[in-house]
């Protein structure tokens, strides 16, 4: 087990959790083994340093920092850092943590288990979730960036489970959005459902525990044995009469009488608690019913505002409209402007042509040289040839060089040698003559001899010279021979070399007239592309302007058409309003300026309304949290009522125990059976003393809250009058809506006049009929009209003048180049226009033809919703009168209260006399007993009177018990009677209490129900109008000349 256990420390400090965790500060830092690590964490002390860096803000709770292995403080430290988590998550993130908290109890008492390091990982996740978060994010994005990449993206994956799982942590930022998209409503409300049967299910297993566990509670009580406590209590009382006395007995009912009177007047604080706090519980109801008024209220405003948005934005596409035809307007201009550069174009074109005839030119000249650089690339591969062949010779030739020099220098080294050996053999022939001289001049044996041998000798020297001149003479001619071919072989080699350098020159020129080849071949082959683009751009162009004139008659026919429907219209509008068109210029003129100061009073206006509109929803917030408040107040009030229900059984058992000292008082007959009384009445006296303790801290609690709910009532006030407030301003903004209304529309008819062109002939019948009903408007749309026509007229010149240009352009603009491509851009812009308008004209239809559906639609839903309004309105009338009757039966009930205390009160100053009465029979007992001594005293012994006069004395003493008895006996049953009618009529009034609460609990669950329709009845009427908001949105999305499109483009 203990191997399991550090293995699993040792991977639960491996995990990326872990590793980032050991970024911060001092852990892990040191020699520190895995167990001091995992304590360090456990303990909770460096997780809240950790937290206390990413929420710096102060709290009141102090971190227990030596924990020394203590349970409670390890429990405690945890508490502190989940508690901190939680309120950081909800306060500052606005999220909520919707998965199991970790489980501190677990990790305190078993830190070294699997599930509590699970537990810790859950700690470390939500610790994760703030860090990357909170303000100082980047700096934890930045350690984080530091780690290893494995790490990285396991902590990538941790914090997506955190920030991306609406399971773990659920986003209430949605709450404030104003318009959120249906299919992410739909995500939240199926991620709520689920939530939701999380929790009851939970909830479910929780009461099922609590009746386990109260059970069991009441099995060990019942199985307990009595109190050793109240058994020696019991045994302690002594059995002898003569114990207490008469002081001390008159000490303990002063003392029962005062405890008595504390528990009447606590009783009666309780009473006039419980009626302050359905007076408060009234209010509370009245307060919640205006809340809900105001939420209406609200809603509709906000209805209200989105339809005001929707004319808004319905302006701001008239306006776009009108900002394009200013715009169109400045193009046409610019088009004309652009109609006047044609003649410089014309001159550009005619000097581009002359460029161009040079260019053939030039073509015609480079394709000669090219042929004629061709015969010279032929003759260079000739050439080529002829220059390989003679250095293939030539190194023949320096080959057959090399061989001859070494023979050369052979023969040189031999004729050297026979030089040498000539001089030898001239040096031996000059010694034998001059040994022959010496011979002659010495006569010897035998000159026959002597001259044979001479003869020979010079014989063989002739001979041997001959030879050896004869082999000079060869080598000489060898000599000669060998000089003459390095001469002819020098003057191969400078050949060779001028060739070289002629091949060379050669080369050099072939590549150059390669590279112009080359630059001629590119020239060509740009001149051919530039002729073929000019041909196609030119039959474009041609094709564009026939498509363009096509288009421009096709235009002007239409324009004449609608020229001539609003020539007739003029003319019968001319006719009819001939008598008082002055007037009427005037009026429209007034009308106008009017107009645009009820524009710039509706702009103002409408600046206004969304400065009101914040202001709108920050008291919208605040009474958001109002209402928060009021379901606190509710909370508040139903754990009130559930101390009451308390207060009142403390209450009944302290009837019983009154009742059962009543009875104990009643078996009280004998002096000696009341020592004993006495003392039981003193135990229950000091139960009820114990008891009163408890009333009383209840008792002061009652006043502390009832303190706070007369503070949470004037503010509650405060907030009606705050209420009113935003009431009144909820009016004016009312009528200022119905103003904007009202101008809305005079501007829809004012934005209806740029969309009178699209509009058939049945449209201007329309307006005559409509022009005949108002003087003052159709005066208006008459000058309109004339302007329009004015400007139709204005048009239709500039378009024919457009024309003559054009033609005289499309003369112009076979010649020019660059008009060519500035115009191309304009047909290009021009087309663009054309068939963004189409598109438009198209969509606007398709538009309209959505808009008649959901019309169509939201009529039949809208007559669906009214005839769920008037069930709902039945509903409500039905719920008024029963609450008027709720009204009538709380009426009653407090009169039903007041009775009750009335009768407790009765009932009280009965007790107090049956107390009054005991008090003096216990006075006469106490006289009897002063007599009886006061007799001792005087000497008559008690035992001689009762011997003398036994008769006389039982008789009286009898007489006098009797009456005492029959007294005391006729005013208990008296008072038990009337203690039995009180506690009857309390019972049937608490039953009756008990029956109008549950009335009135069954109509506030009625009303609740009846709210909810009408709130589902308002979403319903909300829902149809939202399609056609969406639909003038995706019109304002769609429009092509608005900021987006343009920042598109």
């Amino acid at each position: 087990m203990d191997v399991t256990v550090s293995e699993l420390m040792e991977l639960f400090l491996q995990s990326p959790l872990v590793t980032w965790v050991k970024t911060f500060g001092s852990f892990g830092s040191g020699n520190q083994d895995n167990l001091t690590m995992y304590m360090d964490l456990a303990d909770g002390i460096f997780l809240n340093q950790i937290m206390l860096q990413i929420d710096p803000r102060p709290t009141n709770q102090r971190i227990n920092k030596h924990v020394n292995n203590d349970v409670n403080l390890r429990i405690q430290n945890l508490t502190i850092l989940v508690r901190n988590i939680k309120t950081y998550y909800q306060e500052v993130l606005q999220q909520l943590i919707v998965m199991n908290l970790p489980n501190v109890l677990m990790i305190g008492k078993d830190p070294l288990s699997g599930k509590s390091m699970e537990e810790i990982k859950k700690l470390l996740l939500l610790v994760l979730g703030c860090a990357v978060q909170c303000e100082k994010k980047e700096e934890f994005i930045e350690r984080i960036k530091q780690l290893d990449i494995e790490t990285q993206a396991g902590i990538v994956a941790h914090i997506q489970e955190v920030t991306h799982n609406q399971e773990n942590v659920f986003d209430l930022q949605w709450l404030e959005l104003p318009d959120v998209a249906p299919e992410e409503l739909e995500a939240l409300s199926r991620n709520m459902v689920f939530h939701l049967r999380r929790l009851i299910d939970e909830r479910d297993e929780c009461t099922e525990l609590i009746v386990d566990l109260t059970q069991e509670r009441d099995y060990l009580q019942a199985q307990q044995p009595p109190s050793p406590l109240k058994s020696s209590s019991t045994e302690s009382t002594p059995s002898p009469t003569s114990s207490l006395s008469s002081e001390d007995k008159q000490h303990l009912a002063v003392e029962l009488a005062d405890t008595k009177a504390r528990l009447r007047r606590v009783r009666q604080e309780l009473e006039e608690k419980t009626e302050q706090l359905g007076d408060t519980r009234h209010e509370v109801d009245q307060l919640v019913l205006e809340l809900q008024k105001v939420k209406q209220e609200n809603i509709q405003l906000a209805a209200d505002a989105r339809s005001a948005r929707a004319y808004r934005d319905e302006l701001d596409s008239l306006r776009e409209k009108a900002n394009r035809v200013e715009r169109l307007e400045m193009e046409l201009v610019r088009c004309k402007e652009k109609l006047h550069d044609v003649d410089f174009y014309k001159a550009r074109m005619e000097e581009l042509r002359e460029d161009n005839i040079i260019l053939i030119e030039t073509k015609a000249m480079l394709e000669e040289q090219l042929t004629a650089a061709r015969a010279r690339g032929d003759k260079v591969h000739e050439l080529e040839k002829e220059n390989l062949q003679l250095k293939s010779k030539l190194h023949d030739l320096e080959l057959d060089r090399d061989t001859d020099k070494k023979r050369i220098e052979e023969l040189l080294e031999e004729n050297m040698v026979l030089e040498i050996a000539q001089k030898q053999s001239m040096n031996e022939s000059a010694h034998l003559g001059w040994e022959l001289e010496q011979l002659s001049k010495n006569a010897d044996l035998s000159d026959a001899s002597r001259k044979s041998f001479v003869f020979e000798l010079n014989e063989c020297a002739s001979s041997r010279i001959l030879k050896l001149e004869k082999e000079n003479q060869s080598l000489q001619s060898t000599i000669q021979g060998l000089r003459d071919a390095s001469l002819a072989l020098e003057e191969n080699s400078l050949k060779c070399g001028e060739l070289e350098k002629e091949n060379h020159q050669l080369s050099k020129k072939i590549e150059k007239l390669q590279t112009q080849l080359e630059r001629e071949k590119q020239s060509n082959q740009d001149l051919e592309t530039l002729s073929e683009e000019l041909i196609r751009e030119k039959e474009q162009l041609q094709s564009d302007m026939e498509s363009l004139k096509a288009d421009r008659a096709r235009q002007i026919k239409v324009l004449e058409q609608e020229k001539d429907r609003l020539n007739q219209a003029v003319w019968s509008l001319r006719e009819r309003s001939q008598v008082s068109s002055e007037a009427r210029a005037k009026d429209i003129e007034k009308e106008n300026k009017a107009l645009h100061q009820t524009v710039t009073e509706t702009s103002s206006r409408l600046s206004k309304l969304e400065f009101e509109k914040q202001q709108l929803r920050k008291d919208f917030e605040q009474v958001k949290e109002k209402v928060e408040r009021a379901e606190e107040l509710e909370r508040e009030l139903h754990r009130l009522e559930k101390e009451n229900e308390k207060l009142a059984k403390k209450a009944a058992s302290l009837k019983t125990a009154t009742e059962k000292a009543d009875a104990l008082e009643r078996e009280s007959r004998g002096l000696a059976l009341e020592n004993r009384q006495l003392r039981k009445s003193l135990d229950t006296l000091q139960n009820v003393s114990v008891q009163l303790e408890g009333l009383e801290r209840d008792n002061k609690q009652l006043d502390e809250e009832n303190l706070e709910l007369r503070r949470m009532v004037e503010t509650l006030r405060f907030t009606g009058a705050k209420m009113a407030q935003i009431e009144r301003e909820n009016q004016e903004l009312e009528r200022e809506k119905e103003e904007l209304r009202k101008n809305v529309e005079l501007l829809k008819a004012l934005s209806k006049k740029s969309e009178r062109l699209e509009l058939s002939y049945q449209g201007v019948s329309a307006e005559n009929l409509r022009l005949q009903q108002t003087l003052e408007s159709s005066g208006q749309k008459a000058q309109a009209l004339e302007q329009e026509l004015r400007d139709l007229e204005a048009e239709n010149q500039a378009l024919q003048r457009d024309l003559e240009a054009l033609r005289l352009a499309n003369k112009q603009l076979e010649r020019s180049e660059k008009d060519r491509k500035a115009l191309e851009q304009e047909v290009a812009q021009l087309e663009k226009d054309k068939k963004l308008l189409e598109k438009e004209t198209k969509r606007l239809w398709q538009q309209v033809e959505l808009k008649d559906a959901v019309l169509d639609d939201s009529t039949a839903k809208l007559s669906a919703a009214e005839k769920e309004s008037r069930a709902l309105d039945k509903e409500l009338a039905r719920c008024r009168d029963a609450a008027s009757k709720l009204k009538e039966l709380e009426r009653d009930n407090r009169d039903l209260t007041k009775q009750v205390t009335v009768h407790t009160r009765t009932l009280t100053t009965l007790r107090e006399d049956l107390v009054l009465e005991k008090l003096k029979s216990q006075q006469l007992s106490s006289e009897l007993d002063k007599l009886s001594q006061g007799l001792e005293k005087v000497g008559l012994h008690k035992d001689l009177l009762l011997q003398d006069e036994s008769g006389h004395g039982n008789t009286k003493c009898n007489m006098l018990e009797g009456n005492n008895e029959s007294a005391l006996k006729t005013t208990l049953a008296m008072k038990e009677e009337k203690i039995v009618f009180l506690e009857a009529q309390m019972e049937e009034k608490a039953s009756l209490n008990r029956q109008l609460q549950n009335e009135l609990q069954v109509l506030k669950t009625e009303c609740e129900i009846l709210r909810q329709n009408q709130e589902e009845g308002k979403h319903l009427q909300n829902s149809f109008k939202h399609p056609v908001e969406t639909l003038v949105t995706g019109h304002q999305g769609k429009e092509p000349w608005g900021p987006s499109h343009k920042e598109a483009t």
